[in-house]
């Protein structure tokens, strides 16, 4: 059974698992419906190999499968149960047996932890990464079979909410835009929310209507109860990381409408190049490197630049610093950059 779902579930227990930063566990326990979620989605997966096999291969196949979910201690020794076990009896799965439902779902708790904390489990944060990749790209294929939509029933949102969720923080660990659906499953409010943000400017959008990374996050850490992500730490020094001091920010001036000079503004050319586009109308400048373009914008008597419309129709606009400059983490914007570079590769 996984070392961290299987731990001491008392309040002494949990105090401890908090200190050690494994608190996301009680969160699960209390909160996921994984007992009744992977019933369900036990009992359609098995019902489906017996389908496809048949009579013959089809119980056979199901009863091995249920031999290993219930194993052999308990209840799970009568005579009845072993009967049952070998005519691939599925109503098993909802018998009160012994079932450790904990450790058969523990893909899905590695989801909740990454999706609610950024946790990532392993002493190698590339290890981490790696698992997280794996998690992320099987809740995908769940989240897109109708058989597993059909049988989670009213749990499915679990899924879904928990993969846009985990789909948002990602791209933010990794200076991508977010869409708006996914940042409203991160900070667990409603999509209108976030829809009524970006109407009101108070968030920022690019052209493609996505929220870039540094906004989101700067939307995430106002609301207070977001939890920064800690899987990039070895994990005995998992720690929740604290906000950054203000030597590690950045100052970025907003045009009138509330929008940033991020490096996702950033136009590419003909020959595939991105490029910010600077200056007065008269006299533009075209600069490739994301600093020196900040650089010399806080050069300027009046910081101006190119942008996308936000409806991402029409053609580019000049537009002037004229709402003053706003503060963004340094490491959140050097993320940012990394992304457009990797782009562009």
């Amino acid at each position: 059974m996984n070392a961290q779902l299987n731990s001491d579930l008392s309040d002494e227990g949990k105090e401890r698992a908090i200190q050690e930063g494994e608190g996301w566990v009680y969160d699960y326990t209390e909160r996921a419906p994984f007992n009744d979620l992977y019933v369900a989605l036990t009992t359609h997966a098995l019902t489906q190999l017996q389908l496809t096999l048949g009579p013959r291969y089809g119980r056979s196949a199901v009863s091995d499968v249920l031999k290993i979910i219930l194993g052999t201690g308990g209840d799970n020794r009568r005579d009845d149960v072993i009967r049952r076990i070998d005519e691939g009896d599925l109503s098993l799965l909802s018998d009160d047996l012994d079932i450790d439902w904990l450790d058969i779902s523990a893909e899905f708790a590695h989801l909740f932890a990454y999706a609610r904390y950024g946790y990532g489990r392993h002493i190698d944060p590339e290890d981490s990464r790696a698992e997280i990749e794996e998690i992320l790209g099987h809740f995908r294929l769940a989240a897109a079979d109708s058989g597993v939509r059909a049988a989670a029933g009213k749990h499915f949102e679990w899924i879904r909410d928990l993969l846009a969720a985990a789909e948002a923080r990602w791209a933010i660990d990794h200076g991508r835009s977010v869409v708006p659906d996914d940042l409203a499953a991160l900070a667990e409010v409603k999509l209108k929310t976030i829809a009524n943000l970006l109407a009101a400017r108070e968030l920022a959008s690019d052209s493609d209507g996505r929220i870039p990374a540094a906004e989101a996050l700067r939307y995430l850490e106002r609301r207070g109860n977001f939890i920064r992500s800690n899987w990039q730490y070895p994990v005995r020094d998992v720690r929740s990381p604290e906000a950054p001091e203000l030597s590690e920010q950045v100052f970025i001036p907003m045009d009138r409408e509330g929008n940033p000079f991020l490096p996702s503004i950033a136009r590419r050319g003909r020959d595939g190049v991105a490029r910010y586009a600077i200056g007065a109308k008269s006299d533009p400048e075209y600069v490739e490197d994301y600093w020196e373009a900040l650089d010399r914008l806080a050069r300027m008597p009046t910081p101006r630049w190119r942008r996308a419309p936000p409806s991402g129709k029409g053609g580019w606009s000049l537009v002037s610093g004229q709402e003053g400059w706003r503060r963004f983490p340094r490491a959140d914007v050097e993320r940012m950059v990394e992304a457009v570079r990797s782009d562009s590769q």
